[in-house]
């Protein structure tokens, strides 16, 4: 399976379910079967261009944001979903989730700096 294909799968399942879409209706929206919804967002079908444009407009989502490939561009979307994931936080829950992104993200270089020199 090509982890690429997995995780546009998963944004896929990601928007439906923030906006609780069964797959069923969102099928229905983009007029493909409940089955072959289903193989994409498992990550075991790829699908066309026709599809993905059917897909970010039924789900409201950028093409940018599902394939997010690690562009530029995409910051852009990562900022706006980090501003309203703020909105109704205090100063000190900002600051808090600052700091514990930042460790997060030690950890994860930490992780795959062990990952790549064990190889």
């Amino acid at each position: 399976m090509d982890i690429r294909v997995a995780n546009v799968g998963s944004r896929i399942r990601e928007a439906r379910q923030r906006q609780d879409i069964t797959q069923a209706q969102l099928a229905d929206k983009i007029n493909i079967s409940i089955s072959h919804l289903s193989a994409i967002e498992s990550g075991r079908s790829n699908f066309g261009v026709d599809i993905l444009m059917r897909m970010t407009e039924a789900l409201g989502i950028s093409a940018d944001w599902l394939l997010n490939t690690g562009i530029p561009e995409t910051a852009g979307q990562h900022g706006s979903e980090l501003e309203e994931l703020f909105t109704d936080c205090t100063s000190d829950e900002i600051a808090a989730i600052m700091r514990m992104s930042a460790q997060m993200k030690r950890d994860l270089h930490n992780a795959k700096d062990i990952a790549v020199s064990s190889q």
